[in-house]
């Protein structure tokens, strides 16, 4: 005799699969919001030990920001790779889709972070001085400006990203979709920013590191407009194919009629 659980029909198992993001999303969240706030109250005990001067006169403000600068674009990048490892659909058998969703999400929401503190932790600086408006307006810093700027839109957008995640059934896939492409512009926004904004920019091995993992994200992005293009016309051949015999059926029926 069969037992309850061997009984249970294909539908339950369905139902239950769609209720299983839920768990997923609402941890993205919980995720988002815990790594934002540590981010946030890091900084903000930094920087009151820098205002209050109990520092004293120290550089260690700057290599926070670059350490965790350094981390947040590392972050960026491995989400960059997962996410493009995804949409490629890259050796499909070994990489499955949802652990490359979980790790897409994931690396955002931590490099997300890494980001805030790496621009608010700054404010403690004694030597730059930069104001909270310095630090989050683009455009509002008078040290190098523009590639300061191009870091602080790669910010917001990635907050804007990270948001759209907890969203994307309310927004509606196209929408979210079409979001998502931003992220391209992200990553080219952080790379300039920390190739002319890092002061560590001029060492050979920061060097290498920049121009190999944009080289990863180039090659990957190359390989996905050129899968995604042999993909379509492939996917379109079954549809006239199929479309044939109906057209040579029906005039078969219309001849034997007349």
């Amino acid at each position: 005799m069969m037992t309850p659980t061997e009984r249970t029909p294909a539908s339950a198992t369905s139902v239950a699969g769609q209720t299983s993001p839920a768990p997923a999303r609402n941890l993205g969240g919980v995720m988002l919001g815990a790594l934002i706030g540590v981010s946030l109250a890091s900084a903000g005990f930094i920087i009151g030990v820098g205002l209050t001067g109990l520092a004293g006169e120290t550089t260690s403000f700057w290599y926070l920001s670059r350490s965790a600068g350094l981390i947040a674009y590392l972050m960026l990048w491995g989400a960059m790779v997962w996410g493009l490892l995804l949409s490629s659909k890259i050796d499909q058998g070994r990489l499955r889709p949802p652990a490359l969703l979980d790790a897409h999400q994931f690396l955002s929401h931590v490099a997300l972070g890494f980001a805030f503190f790496h621009g608010l932790v700054l404010m403690g600086d004694r030597y730059l001085s930069f104001p909270m408006q310095a630090v989050l307006l683009p455009f509002a810093s008078r040290y190098e400006t523009l590639w300061v700027a191009a870091g602080q839109l790669a910010l917001w957008l990635s907050l804007l990203l990270s948001v759209s995640f907890l969203v994307r059934k309310r927004i509606g896939q196209h929408v979210w979709r079409s979001l998502h492409y931003s992220s391209f512009l992200i990553y080219g926004l952080t790379l300039l920013h920390a190739l002319f904004v890092g002061s560590d920019s001029g060492q050979l091995g920061v060097q290498v590191l920049y121009l190999s993992t944009a080289g990863v994200v180039l090659f990957l992005t190359f390989y996905r407009l050129i899968t995604g293009r042999k993909q379509t016309p492939a996917a379109a051949r079954p549809a006239s194919a199929a479309a044939r015999p109906a057209t040579r059926s029906a005039s078969g029926s219309a001849q034997s009629e007349s």
